[in-house]
């Protein structure tokens, strides 16, 4: 397998053209690692889609949203420092095809991220993922996340992430 990886960004108007490829990896990967309860709105409701390619085929994506305060959840969230909605973004997705993984795809796709946001003045990447995501907590904390935040459905209460129980981590951009 070549592992010349090609990273592109895509704006809404060029999410067209993956759409298929995209809903693809989502539906075959994203649950099946663990993955929180986000259903494929992402290609309505990010800001840019990062997509990693290999041999002209699409093998794994990141959703990002500039929109801080519309991921939050400040009625069940619980966090350890105030999030910082100025000059931040959310990493709503991050999932590489199955057959993809451990060739450090995830990798590459954030540290082309950790420079972009270098280069656009982000100082903040936040995301969510869930405790029993032992991999992606590893690689999260591997790459520089901590969390700094934990979700808690009260009684239930809260059906959109059907009673998950969620971290919040923060890389803050050097």
């Amino acid at each position: 397998m070549d592992n010349n990886i090609e990273i592109e960004y895509l704006t809404p108007n060029h999410y067209k053209k993956y759409e298929l490829e995209l809903l693809t990896i989502f539906n075959e990967n994203f649950f099946k690692n663990g993955g929180m309860l986000y259903s494929d709105d992402f290609l309505i409701n990010s800001d840019i889609i990062v997509i990693a390619k290999m041999n002209q085929s699409v093998v794994a994506y990141m959703a990002i949203t500039f929109n801080i305060e519309k991921e939050l959840d400040r009625e069940h969230e619980i966090y350890i420092e105030e999030p910082e909605i100025k000059d931040s973004l959310v990493i709503k997705h991050l999932v590489v095809k199955k057959e993809y993984r451990c060739l450090n795809i995830a990798t590459e796709l954030i540290e082309n991220l950790k420079e972009y946001s270098k280069q656009n003045k982000i100082k903040n990447l936040y995301l969510w993922t869930t405790p029993d995501n032992k991999v992606a907590l590893k690689f999260y904390e591997k790459i520089g996340f901590y969390k700094m935040g934990d979700y808690r459905p009260a009684n239930g209460s809260f059906q959109g992430l059907n009673n998950f129980y969620s971290i919040m981590m923060v890389y803050k951009v050097k």
